[in-house]
């Protein structure tokens, strides 16, 4: 027997999986933590922080719990702010890279000092948990706020995110209140800035240009890259937007899709939802009568059962994981998991599908206007770069003048200069 198991243990390394993940998230203290751990820091912050914290407890609650409550808060040593349940995504801001405009894009430097310093948030101390209210959709909004404060550099032993909502674990527990710490008025604004910590990420964002190299290599050993979207927009059968709004078709009152449906090359299908748990549901935590999969927890499945799913994803050990979605929301799930439970090297491509997707020469945008000419090098239309399983009819095609394309530009380091030249100033 016990050579058995050294066999299997032996097999497993062999394999890339480690077998010392654990089963649950109870001896996470950061990162990805869980209600138990939570609870403790809620109940008695001073005692039961990890060791040698000396700020407060900063709770970021994305949206009520399904019964209109919030997590407890002394307003002294635990605070709990209400957050839209957007997070820190909105589509409507963009960056541009130095080739195109990002919908969406990750925050830059003022915006997440406006952030901290709204809320008096303390980059030097202060311990930051990010927990959703209700459902799963929020959590993979949210999720890309975290990985904003990880990217501008906040420590890693101080920054978490509650596995499930906090509906599931909370409900029926005395750690509920009725109202969020009030926000700080304009006149209480601190004067933090995530400058002090000098600590930028910048290996964790992945941008255009570098993809497109990532994608034309003909062995892409020591890259991984994930499409977390879902099967249906991975092959294409079911079309990836730009947004909600309806600006396209004949009558300029349909949904804007992107001109190229398919999926980057080399990519796996790796949808977002396979890393959470979506089938615990126990009683009807949302109110609507029915108990089904809306009720159940959305927690991240353990450690152990994540090795194992990106093991029969593909991954090898030390590959470099690329992370990508539609916006960057999906992907930034993939992102947390890797980074904060496995510990494997991850990054995420920010331009995401509604970037990529764009990148067709010789086609006519829904404005009637050309998206890139014949033979530009930014034409991603090419099975070099792109499995393309459809190409949507032009007058349902998101217009091209959003983007702002710069049809010389070679290199898309335009963000990570800045914001190196923001936290250096």
């Amino acid at each position: 027997m016990k050579l058995y198991i050294k066999g299997i243990a032996i097999l497993l390394v062999l394999l890339g999986i480690t077998g010392c993940q654990d089963d649950n998230y109870d001896n996470k203290k950061s990162g990805i933590i869980n209600a138990k751990t939570l609870s403790s820091y809620i109940q008695n912050w001073k005692v039961n922080r990890p060791k040698g914290l000396t700020g407060r407890l900063v709770i970021f609650q994305a949206g009520a719990t399904s019964n209109g409550k919030f997590l407890k808060h002394d307003d002294k040593d635990v605070f709990v702010y209400q957050i839209p349940a957007g997070g820190a995504c909105d589509p409507s801001y963009m960056r541009h890279d130095g080739i195109s405009n990002i919908p969406g894009a990750l925050l830059d430097g003022a915006h997440v000092d406006g952030m901290i310093n709204m809320f008096g948030i303390d980059p030097q101390k202060d311990y930051v948990v990010f927990a959703v209210g209700e459902g799963s959709t929020t959590m993979r909004e949210v999720v890309r706020s975290w990985w904003v404060l990880k990217y501008w550099g906040w420590p890693k032993e101080r920054l978490a995110f509650l596995s499930g909502s906090v509906t599931y674990d909370y409900l029926h527990s005395d750690l509920l209140v009725d109202a969020p710490t009030p926000p700080l008025k304009p006149e209480e604004y601190t004067h933090y800035s995530m400058k002090s910590l000098n600590n930028l990420q910048v290996e964790i964002q992945t941008y255009i240009s570098d993809m497109m190299k990532i994608a034309s290599l003909d062995d892409q050993s020591g890259y991984f890259i994930a499409d977390a979207r879902g099967t249906e927009e991975y092959t294409g059968e079911k079309a990836s937007r730009f947004s909600d709004e309806m600006k396209c078709g004949p009558n300029k009152n349909e949904v804007c899709l992107m001109p190229l449906q398919g999926h980057i090359r080399g990519a796996v299908d790796f949808p977002y939802t396979d890393i959470l748990i979506m089938d615990d549901q126990k009683e009807d935590i949302n109110g609507d009568g029915i108990i089904d999969e809306k009720d159940a927890s959305y927690k991240f499945k353990s450690p152990a059962d994540l090795e194992m799913l990106y093991y029969e994803k593909g991954y090898k050990k030390g590959d470099k994981i690329i992370t990508y979605c539609r916006t960057g929301r999906k992907a930034t799930l993939i992102g947390i998991t890797a980074s904060a439970v496995l510990d494997y090297p991850v990054s995420m491509y920010d331009g995401s599908w509604v970037q990529w997707g764009e990148m067709a020469a010789g086609r006519l945008d829904s404005d009637g206007k050309e998206i890139l000419p014949e033979g530009s090098h930014l034409n991603l239309d090419d099975p070099k770069y792109t499995v393309v399983t459809k190409r949507i009819d032009p007058e349902y095609t998101q217009p091209s003048d959003i983007y702002d394309i710069n049809l010389s530009a070679t290199v898309s380091d335009r963000i990570i200069k800045e914001d190196q030249t923001y936290i250096a100033q």
